[in-house]
């Protein structure tokens, strides 16, 4: 018993320690920061956020962009999730599947395969419908707010899709089948029963949508930079710039959180003052409505969307990869030497990769280990603050990656220890931001074995060791191998903050892509996005292939 009393109290302390360091201290720097200079407590960093069009119009900016790419993902999520889940279309694994590989695809590896096609004078589909066609009305350019949002949208749907999808699958039919007993038609009892009992993840994926739109770094200053369509993100990497501005960076990083917490507010406030019980005791499966030749014209909308979100920019990144000059006649001069020049002559992707694999690889780990750490504390003891210790782990949600490195960077610029621009700076970025996936998969994980197979172990005279040695741990191995890959994915394509907190020594292949595409190399940029894409795809296999029914759970 004391034993275990002191294994909770060791385990507890050093939890909270990691959270402290990770979380809580660079949080807490950026507070500071932005309301405090040489002189003293000082609001006039706040002051000239709000009252200069030079962040005044970012914010604009990024509002508009979350607004028009929450409407547009229910736009396009809401009827593929009702056709998958209560019609007879055919083709649904294709459409699970395009909105699998739109949420894991880069967003900036997709925004420099439209720039690739649309931009105003040398993008291939504009040049061929205006010089080729002559239907220049046919054209689209890229570079403007209607370019920006078509490229997070397909980041963003599948937040709508997904969550519309398990909670139409979950709707117990026997009150839709009730009210069409009482004389309602299937479009009111759609209006009047299902919608109001799905509304709760609808909202849910459009506000994800809103948050994750905003965030977004690469797709931003690919497209919005050209386009002079400066956002909260672009805004605050420009004020790093020399001279730094460290403390307005700070206080537009706090504007940031607060609408992402508002966002997530109106969510909870929405869900509090309602009832939304799908599920009944005796429920049954909806019928599936056959839809007789309207399933085609739905299955054309899921193909388009799929030839759009993954055909169109992982073709057209492998067309350019492949082509010796990217134009109309790209298919004249095939090539593998821009693959050469990435892989044996541009010295820095060899580096990049290699930082990138070691990032991801550790940050995944300690991500699990902290992760299962805070979910044994939670779901495995009575511990005083254990929930709130669960709480501030998911903190970083509402975090986007830029608004963690300017943390991490007022934080750790004030210690005597010199993180900035090191492996190490990195690695808290990616453990701090991406450890929510962690604790939640090993919460899932957890939450499936019964406590009383380790307290019969215990009985038996077990210590806390052998008991951890040889029964939770083979029993959740496959959750916390499934929140390893869910990490480890991410990690390798992150660019949000490692943009800020990368040097010439630590740069991770997502910054190489961006920094080669600054330099107008736009065949090796495609052959080094395509080297990116595979080994992202390869971990997306690995996750499935190993712990693939884990993954869909979480």
């Amino acid at each position: 018993m004391k034993q275990a009393f002191r294994v909770d109290r060791l385990i507890l302390g050093l939890t909270i320690f990691c959270l402290v360091v990770l979380v809580a201290m660079p949080v807490g720097s950026l507070l500071v920061s932005s309301f405090w200079d040489e002189s003293g407590l000082t609001f006039r960093y706040f002051k000239e956020a709000f009252s200069s069009s030079l962040y005044l119009l970012p914010l604009w900016h990024s509002l508009e962009l979350g607004a028009w790419t929450g409407f547009m993902s229910i736009f396009i999520g809401l009827p593929l999730a009702w056709a998958v889940a209560r019609t007879n279309m055919p083709g649904k694994g294709l459409i699970t599947a395009t909105a699998t590989l739109s949420y894991l695809a880069p967003p900036f590896l997709t925004a420099i395969a439209f720039v690739d096609l649309f931009s105003p004078n040398a993008g291939v589909l504009n040049v061929f419908f205006r010089d080729v066609l002559g239907l220049p009305a046919l054209t689209f350019n890229i570079f403007s707010m209607a370019g920006l949002v078509l490229v997070t949208v397909l980041h963003t749907f599948p937040f709508v899709f997904l969550l519309a999808r398990s909670a139409l699958e979950s709707v117990d039919a026997s009150y839709e089948e009730a009210a069409q007993i009482l004389g309602a038609g299937k479009l009111r009892t759609a209006l009047s029963i299902t919608a109001p009992l799905v509304a709760p993840a609808v909202l849910s994926g459009t506000l994800l949508a809103f948050v994750n739109a905003i965030a977004l770094f690469g797709s931003q200053a690919i497209i919005g930079l050209p386009a002079r369509i400066v956002t909260l993100p672009t805004r605050i990497y420009s004020l790093f710039d020399y001279p730094p501005e460290y403390g307005l960076a700070a206080a537009l990083s706090l504007v940031f959180v607060v609408i992402t917490m508002a966002a997530l507010y109106l969510q909870r406030s929405y869900l509090a003052r309602r009832s939304f019980v799908t599920l009944g005791g005796k429920g049954s499966r909806p019928q599936l409505l056959d839809l007789g030749p309207w399933r085609w014209l739905l299955f054309g909308f899921g193909v388009l969307i799929f030839l759009v979100a993954i055909i169109a920019p992982f073709g057209t990144l492998t067309a350019v990869s492949l082509s010796g000059s990217w134009g109309l006649d790209f298919w004249k001069g095939l090539t593998l030497k821009h693959y050469h020049f990435i892989l044996f002559e541009y010295d820095v992707t060899r580096r990049a990769i290699v930082n990138s694999l070691f990032l991801a690889t550790l940050a995944a780990s300690l991500a699990v280990v902290i992760g299962g750490l805070v979910s044994w504390i939670d779901l495995r003891t009575r511990l005083p603050g254990r929930k709130a210790l669960d709480y501030a782990a998911l903190i970083p949600l509402g975090l986007p990656g830029i608004v963690m490195a300017v943390a991490l960077i007022r934080f750790w610029l004030h210690m005597p220890l010199a993180l900035y621009g090191t492996l190490s700076i990195l690695l808290l970025a990616y453990v701090g931001r991406y450890i929510p996936l962690a604790v939640r998969s090993s919460n899932s994980a957890l939450r499936q074995i019964d406590p009383s197979l380790e307290e019969s172990a215990q009985i038996l005279g077990a210590k806390w060791s052998q008991v951890m040695r040889q029964i939770t741990f083979p029993l959740i191995r496959p959750g916390l191998f499934a929140g390893w890959l869910l990490v480890f994915v991410p990690v390798v394509q992150e660019l949000s903050a490692s943009i800020l907190l990368f040097s010439s020594k630590t740069m991770t292949l997502a910054v190489a892509v961006y920094n080669l595409y600054e330099t107008g190399y736009t065949e090796p940029v495609a052959a080094l996005a395509m080297i990116n894409m595979l080994i992202i795809s390869f971990a997306m296999w690995l996750a499935y292939r190993v712990g693939g029914g884990r993954i869909r759970k979480i």
